[in-house]
């Protein structure tokens, strides 16, 4: 997926936006915290359209929106106010319909009996955040074993969906379907969350890994909700959008007990990930100094780069992806990449 994987109904406003001065990045990265709350006491119009519009980009608008919407009431903020509302209601009908087809095609699935992980998106919105509206997705994810592909394939093609020709990306186990209906409703298939052929060796969170016993309830607990939010920020994605490391974040604060924490680190160890989530469990320590993230880190540490990992990424880094500075920036996503590759990989003990 793209950067501009935000989830909402309309484009993006055109043109390269500038960056947030460093305070209002602090400040729209507070926002953005589904749980907490957060609101300035007034802001100038050109500073609420700014941090709207990087919230839009960021894909956390309507955690920011709900907090900003009761002082944007001036005639001059007004304005501001109504063409954000107007964004959001559009994304809010346009999940309501994704959500119809996914529990549409997830229906088709179990009734033929193929084996296919619903991930992120609605599963995170409805188990992982306090408020399922707050956590806007743009397509339904699923993972399936590689050796049943095809037969889920054929259920989706069955379901009303078609493979778009140019979107079939066998190298990253990826491939991208519409709806032959509603043109904008888009499936990935995913045989890895781990997309990178390079990475793979050394880390992979697939179907095996999720389900080891190939049941897909096996996934539906906190511990797999971390691992797959963390990779997905860390390894598909190497933190360009705020929502990613929301997730971490959300998803870290809903596992508790230690049965969930010893599943967290079988799953870690069968699948060679705890570089990875480490980084983006700091990060999101980092960002909203929230203790449950530094306290699953402690747990899945020590770990090989952990300190090299935590100077490379920071939210300067995040918050950068989606202005024109993005490129000044992409030297340190590209070394965390190295780090990954030479980390420490699956079935490995923890080292310092």
């Amino acid at each position: 997926m793209s950067t501009l994987d935000v989830a909402e109904a309309v484009p993006l406003r055109g043109g390269t936006p500038r960056r947030l001065s460093r305070a209002d990045g602090r400040l729209l990265i507070a926002l953005a915290d589904p749980e907490s709350s957060l609101a300035p006491m007034s802001l100038a119009p050109e500073r609420a359209n700014l941090l709207l519009s990087q919230a839009e980009r960021h894909g956390v608008l309507p955690a920011v929106l709900r907090k900003l919407r009761p002082i944007l009431t001036s005639a001059d903020l007004r304005p501001v106010r109504d063409d954000f509302v107007a964004r959001f209601s559009a994304g809010v009908a346009f999940n309501m319909q994704l959500r119809v087809e996914a529990k549409r095609l997830a229906t088709a699935l179990r009734a033929a009996r193929q084996p296919a992980l619903l991930i992120k998106g609605h599963d995170f919105a409805d188990n992982i955040y306090p408020d399922p509206v707050l956590r806007p997705t743009s397509d339904i994810d699923i993972i399936v074993p590689l050796e049943s592909l095809a037969s889920v394939e054929a259920v989706v093609a069955s379901s009303g969906f078609e493979l778009l020709p140019d979107q079939r990306d066998d190298e990253q186990l990826e491939r991208k379907w519409i709806h032959s209906v509603h043109r904008r409703l888009m499936l990935e298939i995913q045989g890895n969350l781990v997309h990178a052929p390079g990475l793979r060796s050394k880390l992979s969170l697939g179907f095996a890994e999720l389900c080891p016993h190939g049941d897909p309830a096996e996934a539906a607990r906190p511990s797999t909700r971390l691992a797959i939010a963390g990779v997905h920020a860390a390894s598909s994605h190497h933190f360009e959008l705020l929502r990613l490391v929301v997730d971490v974040l959300q998803a870290a604060r809903r596992l508790q007990g230690a049965a969930e924490e010893q599943a967290l680190e079988d799953l870690v160890r069968r699948s060679g990930i705890r570089l990875a989530l480490v980084a983006a469990l700091d990060l999101a320590a980092t960002l909203y100094d929230d203790k449950r993230c530094r306290e699953i880190g402690r747990a899945l540490a020590p770990v090989r780069f952990r300190g090299a990992a935590r100077l490379l990424i920071n939210g300067d880094v995040v918050m950068a992806m989606e202005t024109g500075e993005r490129a000044l920036q992409s030297w340190r996503r590209s070394l965390f990449r190295e780090l990954l590759k030479r980390g420490p990989g699956r079935d490995s003990l923890p080292s310092s």
